[in-house]
């Protein structure tokens, strides 16, 4: 069966987004009813690494590993047609040894991850008052670092895919 969100009402649309949230948070991949960006990062995140997910109200990290390292999450997910976002949000905790960029497109499939030490972090993002922590500019600089490597994501991301 074919899904065609065109002949669908403006309130059916909102009852299928809705549907498929509590659908996505039921199975674990979300946990909240916000934009799921962030959570579905970590969900995949956590499965590349086969970590463990911080609790909700946890702040400074997003994943650890088995062996103690306390991974940052972020996810930017870039619309086709539309601008491409760059600048993941900002980073507040200090306590994290890695930051992991997801990057998702329309589909919410992974096009490309970044694993991103601290002291890299440190060395080419400032903090930034006016939104109080350290935002991340995803660009050719960033990925040509040498502290910088590139993670695929795409069999973690497969598996969450197949539940």
């Amino acid at each position: 069966m074919s899904y065609d969100s065109a002949q669908r009402t403006t309130p059916q649309l909102l009852e299928d987004w809705a549907a498929i949230m509590r659908a996505l948070r039921d199975r674990g991949i979300i946990r909240t009813s916000n934009n799921p960006v962030g959570d579905i990062a970590e969900a995949i995140v956590a499965e590349h690494f086969t970590g463990e997910r911080a609790p909700s109200s946890q702040k400074n990290w997003d994943v650890r590993t088995a062996d103690g390292e306390r991974i940052e999450v972020k996810g930017i997910r870039q619309l086709k047609g539309g601008s491409r976002r760059s600048n993941v949000s900002p980073i507040r905790g200090a306590e994290y040894d890695t930051v992991v960029v997801v990057l998702l497109d329309d589909n919410f499939k992974v096009t490309e991850g970044l694993r991103i030490p601290r002291a890299v972090v440190e060395e080419l993002f400032g903090h930034n008052d006016h939104v109080n922590g350290v935002v991340i500019k995803v660009s050719k600089a960033l990925r040509d670092h040498p502290g910088v490597q590139p993670v695929d994501l795409t069999e973690a991301a497969s598996r969450l895919h197949a539940q």
